[in-house]
């Protein structure tokens, strides 16, 4: 009897929820401390923050034609196994399923544990005034350490628990959740422009005294971090081609997709983040764990300062539903290809869902969770990531001299491409300088991929056939 196969389900409003859904997350939530403190100015930050949208809106345009030129799913491990090879492509698939997806998730489940302890902590935090000293702090000494990764765990075992059961239960939640995280974001940004349009800032705030503060003295490295934590709160913006084989209309929605869906989450997070700068102190937006409670806390008061929490919260529940539906799918095309023990490529009989790849995820994932932090789970995790992103815009150029007469419903411009991976190459070489020990461990888990390549793809059947013939030669003697 033949095994049952991903069914094509995926709508464009379905594709619109998965981008929009994964993009506006925890990043939103949790990346502007670190972008500010790189750059030290408000008006750099937000400049970081432009660059990073239009950074991943090319490479997402890139990914539009990679995904209509060949609609299956798989991603980036189709387009690099066919540009370049088994080797690179088998790369990405135990990068991917070993560090990129479970470092993703777990930095969401991460943000989510920690607005979830400042909500049941909230006591503390709202009797204290908003602007003294101790606001700065950090909650260390209050929250025990283990809640965070404890509630972090907790929420990926119920997202993998929803997306294993049913394939229209994951993306109904993450439609629900989309329209909460799109209202929050909206909320925020509104304020923002509120703010902006009254000319009534707090005192001091972010924006007193030069927007771009010590510009001069930036290094590259400092602007890669900023850059990798800006495009962190971006990432997302390739998750539709994991799932491009299971969409109604590749051809069409999948371009409309990201052409609508990106611009919004760039605008957003600008209008926000100008809501926060205009609002906190540089020095609470460069230390909180939780810079829209915080916001919330000051605009609207406790209560909106624990209403604002509850919405991030359910956002990163929403991005970590996005994330455990398309990593799965990553660990299921690479089973099928023979690169993982053939029962992570089977589907359940009984629920239709790659239920072994979503169980591998969350065992990887919790590990990743308790051993890592926020912001160094984001550089080793970025720099892993960017690799690829390199390699597979640059597969797009390599189809485009090689094969030319594929079939190309969406045609990219040639520059977008070229300049994509000319930014790449920077963000995948300066980390070096800033974060050594990250972008090692990072390099380290890339090249471990070559002797595994070796033993499980390349010399797979050399090496079955002589252990075949050294048992046999055993039970003969």
């Amino acid at each position: 009897m033949r095994a049952p196969e991903l069914q094509k389900k995926v709508s464009m409003l379905n594709g619109l929820g998965l981008v929009v859904g994964a993009m506006i997350g925890s990043g939103l939530f949790s990346s502007p401390g670190p972008i500010l403190e790189a750059m030290h100015g408000p008006g750099t930050a937000l400049i970081v923050w432009l660059v990073s949208g239009l950074l991943a809106l090319s490479g997402a345009l890139c990914y539009a034609e990679l995904g209509t030129m060949l609609p299956m799913n798989g991603g980036e491990a189709v387009y690099l196994g066919r540009a370049f090879g088994s080797l690179v492509s088998f790369m990405f698939e135990f990068v991917s399923i070993i560090v990129q997806k479970p470092g993703s998730l777990a930095i969401v489940c991460i943000v989510f544990g920690e607005y979830v302890s400042r909500i049941i902590f909230h006591a503390y935090f709202f009797q204290i005034p908003h602007d003294s000293d101790a606001a700065v702090e950090l909650a260390d000494a209050v929250i025990p350490i283990y809640l965070p990764k404890l509630l972090a765990i907790s929420a990926l075992l119920i997202v993998s628990l929803i997306n294993g059961l049913s394939i229209r239960a994951g993306i109904l939640v993450q439609d629900v959740l989309t329209v909460v995280k799109v209202l929050t974001a909206l909320v925020i940004s509104i304020t923002g422009v509120v703010v902006l349009s009254r000319g009534t800032y707090w005192s001091s705030n972010a924006f007193q005294g030069d927007p771009f503060k010590d510009i001069d003295t930036t290094t590259f490295g400092q602007y890669a971090l900023a850059l990798y934590s800006g495009l962190w709160a971006y990432d997302g913006w390739n998750n539709l081609n994991y799932v491009s084989g299971e969409m109604k209309n590749p051809h069409k929605d999948l371009p409309r997709v990201i052409i609508f869906g990106i611009p919004l989450v760039i605008v957003c997070y600008l209008l926000a983040n100008v809501a926060y700068l205009a609002a906190l102190r540089p020095e609470v937006v460069m230390h909180t764990n939780t810079v829209a409670m915080d916001f919330g806390k000051k605009v609207f008061g406790p209560v909106g300062g624990i209403l604002f929490a509850v919405c991030v919260a359910l956002s990163c529940f929403g991005t970590a539903n996005a994330s455990v539906f398309t990593g799965a799918r990553i660990i299921y095309v690479s089973s099928k290809q023979g690169h993982l023990p053939t029962f992570f490529g089977k589907l359940s009989t009984w629920t239709q869902t790659p239920l072994m790849a979503i169980v591998l995820q969350a065992v990887l994932t919790s590990i990743m969770i308790l051993l890592g932090s926020f912001r160094g789970l984001v550089n080793f995790y970025s720099l892993c990531a960017w690799i690829f992103y390199f390699l597979a815009v640059l597969s797009l150029l390599v189809f485009r001299y090689k094969e030319p007469e594929l079939k190309r419903p969406y045609r990219v411009w040639l520059t977008t491409p070229v300049l994509f991976c000319i930014v790449a190459m920077f963000l995948c070489t300066m980390p070096f300088i800033e974060a050594p020990f990250e972008s090692l461990a990072a390099i380290g888990f890339v090249v471990l991929a070559i002797p595994i390549w070796l033993l499980q793809v390349k010399y797979k059947q050399k090496l079955a056939g002589l252990w075949a013939g050294k048992v046999w030669h055993g039970k003969n003697t």
